[in-house]
């Protein structure tokens, strides 16, 4: 059976709104090793302001270590390339393949989204119209060393997140299905938005159809919610001095992946 979805009612998420500030860095220590969650299917990196970008969601793997603070860079650890597909479409509509490693991950909001990009000469230089990534499995994010880190990351405590993965992942995922449809769709719709702003009720409604498409299992109390944040996020952002619809959600969108980490490392602990 489904396990119960946590939610949050619309007054205190949006005090949560109002009161969110991300988890600080640390000069001193390393931070979290993260994994981006399974997308389903591709996302389309969109291009502005001299970059091609989309928001992907991640789960922290380290329970001790601090979150990363915004734009801490990140790269994919080398054996998990298999699970990050990057593909380019060219002019005549032929797609190629891209190695993964050619994305920089940068945190956006601690350890629960991160930023897939490069810029966007990347585009002319390579002939290509367009570029997507979908995240096939769990991939391991490990922060980028730098020099005089007295607690840096070592090789065990990537095998050691490594394994935790493989022997609880695929069961953690599957236990909270109704959780991971809400997170995907939240995530879809983000992807969608202007950067600043809102949009008009119709824009809203084409949009929530297409970013609910491949969650046909989403029904009953939760889908309810998920659409209750979505028309608030974008009432609220059309208030002036409000939070605009993209960061609305983004917050929504972390409080879903909050219960989904709480019951990872829950899954983590010995039963007896």
């Amino acid at each position: 059976m489904p396990t119960q979805v946590r939610l949050i009612p619309i007054i205190p998420f949006l005090s949560f709104v109002f009161a969110a500030v991300l988890v600080g860095g640390s000069a001193y220590a390393a931070p979290q090793i993260v994994a981006a969650v399974p997308t389903v299917e591709e996302v389309e990196l969109a291009c502005a302001e001299g970059g091609c970008s989309a928001e992907f969601s991640t789960i922290c793997l380290q329970q001790s270590r601090i979150a990363p603070s915004r734009y801490t860079a990140y790269g994919l650890h080398g054996p998990e390339r298999t699970a990050v597909a990057f593909t380019g479409t060219r002019r005549d509509g032929a797609t190629v393949a891209l190695a993964p490693e050619l994305l920089r991950f940068d945190s956006l909001r601690g350890h629960s989204a991160f930023k897939f990009s490069v810029p966007s000469a990347f585009l002319e230089q390579r002939g290509l119209t367009r570029l997507t990534v979908k995240v096939e499995r769990l991939a391991i994010l490990l922060p980028l060393p730098e020099a005089g880190d007295p607690k840096p990351q070592t090789a065990a405590d990537v095998a050691l997140a490594l394994k935790e993965v493989k022997t609880t992942g695929g069961y953690w995922a599957a236990r909270n299905s109704e959780n991971m449809a809400m997170v995907r769709l939240t995530s879809r719709i983000i992807n969608r938005l202007p950067r600043k702003g809102s949009i008009s009720a119709e824009e809203s409604e084409a949009l929530w159809q297409q970013a609910l498409a491949p969650e046909k299992e989403l029904t009953g109390e939760p889908l309810a919610w998920n659409r209750r944040y979505v028309d608030y996020c974008r009432e609220n952002a059309l208030s002036p001095g409000s939070f605009p619809m993209r960061r609305c959600l983004g917050n929504a969108h972390d409080w879903f992946l909050k219960d989904l980490n709480t019951d990872y490392w829950k899954s983590l602990k010995p039963t007896s």
